[in-house]
């Protein structure tokens, strides 16, 4: 018998090779770019499998690397083969298991895809959140803040100016800001105070003991000049915004109305299989003897 970790090592090559297709029709079009036996690979079966970024990166690369690797793989499903791992009982019954993961994760991902039309209201989120509003509080204060990376210390001291001046933020980082469009961004969120400005202990520090309007000093971290102005804090017990939390509050009730379809879609399967009398059911205690179906033995409650 052949020891658990040889089939493990080849249970991958085998699989492969029973759900890869054989031989296929070519267009004009197609490059292929390898043949071992009657399997090819074409230049787009690997752009399908790899990101255009990294493709663009460097192509000719790539497709070495890709290829090599699709060649090594074939010629070991094929050298796994040969020597008659693919009659092996164990690595039958472990070729039918994946196989039925993979055919239950595709029936999922089918069921959720027929709710993929039917988006969750922005309506619907804020129902939601005003009526379990209790459940959310926030753990701990959270800010609102600006904070502005310049690349020397005259960017950052104008900037500081220009607040004093009144002129608008949007100004102010388009002027002196390394990042503008993050900042912007960034002003616009609330922060819990443990991860505002983290990656930044000394600004981090000031945005603890600060007060609303209030402006850190300038501070030189790395290569980089650094400053943060408190615009608003949130207590720790009290309720977020609707707009800190609807995108999760949106994802979470789609996630709950799809394993809700699913377990109405494995409700049917079980009565039509016990319609069809497709399914028996047996008693643990006695595996001898076949008892009658309990509609409800295995329904979701």
């Amino acid at each position: 018998m052949i020891h658990n970790t040889t089939c493990s090592i080849f249970l991958c090559f085998i699989v492969i090779a029973l759900i890869s297709c054989e031989r296929k029709a070519i267009d004009e079009d197609d490059i292929i770019l390898a043949e071992v036996g009657n399997r090819i690979l074409l230049l787009n079966d690997l752009k399908e499998e790899i990101s255009a970024e990294q493709y663009a990166h460097d192509s000719l690369a790539i497709i070495n690397q890709y290829r090599n690797r699709w060649i090594n793989r074939q010629l070991k499903v094929r050298e796994a083969k040969r020597l008659g791992l693919d009659q092996h009982e164990e690595i039958h019954k472990r070729i039918q298991q994946a196989t039925e993961s993979i055919l239950v994760d595709a029936f999922n991902e089918v069921v959720y895809l027929e709710l993929s039309g039917e988006p969750v209201s922005r309506s619907e989120a804020q129902a939601y959140y005003e009526t379990n509003k209790d459940n959310f509080v926030l753990g701990e204060r959270h800010v609102r803040f600006r904070h502005l990376v310049a690349s020397n210390l005259s960017d950052a001291q104008n900037a500081l100016n220009d607040i004093h001046r009144g002129r608008s933020w949007r100004d102010i980082v388009e002027n002196y800001s390394i990042n503008p469009e993050q900042a912007l961004v960034n002003s616009r969120r609330y922060w819990p105070i443990s991860n505002a400005a983290s990656e930044y202990e000394p600004l981090n520090n000031f945005l603890q003991i600060i007060g609303i309007t209030e402006i850190s000093p300038i501070r030189r971290i790395g290569d980089q000049f650094h400053f943060v102005q408190l615009m608003d804090s949130r207590s720790a017990g009290e309720h977020p915004q609707i707009e800190w939390i609807i995108d999760q509050i949106t994802e979470w009730l789609m996630l709950e109305r799809k394993r809700r379809h699913l377990r109405a879609m494995e409700q049917n399967l079980f009565l039509r299989a016990e319609a069809n009398n497709e399914l028996r059911l047996f008693d643990v205690r006695e595996p001898e003897q076949e008892l009658e179906i309990r509609t409800d033995s295995l329904l979701p409650h």
